[in-house]
């Protein structure tokens, strides 16, 4: 049996006793039921916006789970991309036939009464597999309850439940260097531009913004840009220009808020971090400074009881469970084999690109070759804990801030500094699916252009191209029939590519911006429930099968216009398996575009588009079968 696979075929024991509850979150941070359940917002009976009929899932935990769930089936969860949006997660949790929240029986120390509020812990369920694919904060005020509840559970069952980093992880890194008391006294003017970015405003630009705003406000009388440029507003341009998420300082505040009006301080001690507090606050009242939420982001990546610190430790790059693959970004010709150098550089890089016709052949430098999967994965996972280390021995710039702890794990977040082999950071979404024309135009583009003019920069939003037969080949050698990633955006449901095209099955899931414009505020049974770019969409992606190497895929959720589906592929198997079951057209292209990605019956749902604008369309079963490209 090849390495690794042996933990696959682990049965589960319920854990012993312990002291563990749950409830549900109150005023402006939930959606749930007085029952403390998480509700998918449609109608039971009527036309919903997609055409169908929709329903709405039921707080009984009976109804909610699959028929498949009662029993002890092998089983794996997914889920990836929740960026600590708290109201998301729990209806994960609640529509998952994987993890589960088991009740406490004793109360921690906490300031509200104890009827006041109550506590779980995430459980896992015999024979199965749980893995969180990265990408836990930044978009919610949630993101420190997120990642406590999953390090919980890492640490209850080490073996069957994987957490995968994702690049708003890893990129946390960077805050104790460049928030440091050295850094600050530097010259605005010597804060360089994210070298990623050619359309990044700088430090400078930003201050300026900011002073030219409180004018406008009336708040200041036109202060000094060496004023502005405390720690507070430096984290705030970090967050904004260079990391995308210009909401998270005050969702961290609010985080920070939540956790105070439980606790009565923050951090809260040691003993409380394997609950979950959930329900019995208002909207909380708590004054958080800014320095407060400066010390929060710092503490939480810096210190040993940092969440996100303890994330990180029990983490992973990759991670293999029988004939499924899982990875934050893509493997593709340029990520497969390839282990970096940990002394690469988060920067743009000075060695020049690899011969992009066959990266996965070259003798490089600045990396190793690895043939065996599962060896690259085992590899993968060492460079992140050396990664790790690094860190906390030189969490600082050196004297002349050109290295600081942790280099390679910010460098392979980054498709620029890796040549465009970023694990991580490759993705193959685009426009809703997993393939476009556009997209594929675009990657040889992107080759060309950082071949001959030296670019790395070109690498950045292009997509990997899921029909390249070299990865594939590689995967299948090795017994691997599927690859589970997220990162970027795949439209209100999953996008997946279906093994008839070249063997391996690729699922891709992040529904972050899922919400649909093109439908009419009253058609939107959700009214946006899951925030502004999440709207009413949740998708949930599970393997379920007769063992870890004989198994399908199931997609299920609520799609952006309140539909629910439910849909089983067909099965993979190291034998010949089934051949009848699941639906043997999802996953699959039509002509003009258009792809299958849910069946509603007597309909498909389908999807097409470029970058991020998607067309979505319905057609009836009859019609799909008929167009069907390959």
């Amino acid at each position: 049996m090849p390495l690794f696979l042996f933990v696959l075929l682990l049965s589960c024991q319920r854990p012993s006793s312990y002291c563990y509850a749950f409830g549900t979150p109150a005023g402006k941070f939930h959606h749930s039921s007085s029952s403390g359940a998480s509700l998918a917002v449609g109608t039971a009976t009527g036309l919903g916006s997609c055409g169908e009929n929709t329903m709405a899932s039921s707080s009984n935990d009976q109804d909610r789970h699959s028929p498949a769930a009662a029993s002890d089936q092998f089983r794996i969860g997914y889920m990836s991309d929740v960026e600590g949006h708290w109201d998301y997660f729990l209806e994960s949790v609640q529509r998952s036939n994987v993890i589960d929240w088991e009740e406490a029986d004793c109360t921690p120390p906490i300031k509200k009464k104890e009827n006041e509020i109550k506590f779980k812990r995430l459980i896992l369920r015999p024979n199965t597999h749980f893995i969180y694919g990265g990408d836990t904060v930044d978009k919610g005020p949630g993101d420190i309850r997120l990642v406590r509840s999953l390090v919980s559970l890492k640490k209850r069952y080490p073996e069957r439940v994987h957490l995968l980093v994702g690049n708003r992880d890893l990129n946390k890194i960077r805050l104790p260097s460049e928030l440091s008391e050295s850094d600050m006294k530097r010259d605005i003017e010597d804060i360089p531009k994210p070298f990623w970015d050619r359309n990044a405003k700088s430090l400078k630009e930003y201050l300026e913004d900011v002073r030219a705003k409180e004018a406008a406000d009336g708040i200041s009388g036109g202060a000094s840009l060496e004023k502005l440029n405390t720690k507070q507003q430096r984290l705030r341009y970090i967050l904004k220009h260079t990391l995308g998420c210009p909401d998270t300082f005050e969702f961290r505040r609010e985080e920070i808020q939540i956790l105070t009006e439980i606790y009565g301080e923050y951090p809260p001690k040691l003993e409380t971090h394997d609950f979950t507090p959930i329900g019995g606050f208002d909207e909380p009242s708590s004054d958080i400074t800014d320095e407060e939420v400066v010390d929060s982001f710092l503490y939480e990546i810096s210190d040993a009881e940092g969440s996100l610190r303890q994330y990180l430790n029990l983490s992973q790059i990759a991670a293999i469970v029988g004939n499924t693959i899982f990875v934050h970004g893509a493997i593709d010709s340029l990520t497969m084999k390839f282990v970096p150098s940990l002394g690469t550089k988060f920067e743009v890089p000075t060695l020049p690109p690899p011969p992009f016709a066959a990266p996965y052949e070259a003798i490089r430098t600045d990396g190793r070759i690895i043939e065996n999967v599962h060896e690259w994965v085992e590899s993968l996972n060492n460079y992140l804990k050396q990664g790790l280390k690094d860190f906390s021995h030189r969490p600082q710039w050196n004297d002349e801030r050109t290295s600081r702890g942790g280099e390679g794990l910010l460098a392979i977040q980054n498709r620029p500094s890796m040549w465009g082999r970023s694990v991580v950071c490759n993705s193959y979404a685009d426009g809703g699916v997993v393939s476009t024309d556009d997209a594929e135009q675009k990657r040889q583009q992107a080759l060309l252009t950082a071949q001959e003019q030296l670019d790395p920069l070109a690498f950045e939003g292009i997509a990997s191209n899921v029909m390249d037969p070299a990865p594939a080949q590689w995967l299948l050698k090795h017994g691997i029939q599927r690859i589970v990633v997220g990162h970027k955006p795949t439209g209100d449901c999953p996008a997946v590519l279906s093994s008839k095209y070249t063997g391996v099955e690729i699922v891709a899931v992040d529904t972050s911006f899922s919400h649909r414009k093109d439908l009419h505020e009253s058609e939107n049974i959700g009214m946006k429930r899951f925030g502004e770019n999440r709207g009413e969409a949740i998708a949930m992606v599970e393997i379920a099968g007769k063992d870890a190497l004989s198994n399908w895929l199931e997609t299920s959720g609520v799609l952006a216009c309140g539909t629910e589906y439910s849909n089983e592929f067909p099965i993979l198997s190291s034998s010949d398996g089934n051949k009848e079951k699941g639906d043997h057209h999802l996953g699959r292209k039509l002509s003009n575009g258009w792809w299958v990605k849910v069946a509603v019956p007597p309909n498909y749902h389908l999807c097409r588009g470029s970058g991020r604008f998607i067309e979505y369309d319905i057609r009836s079963m009859k019609d799909v079968m008929n167009d069907l490209i390959m």
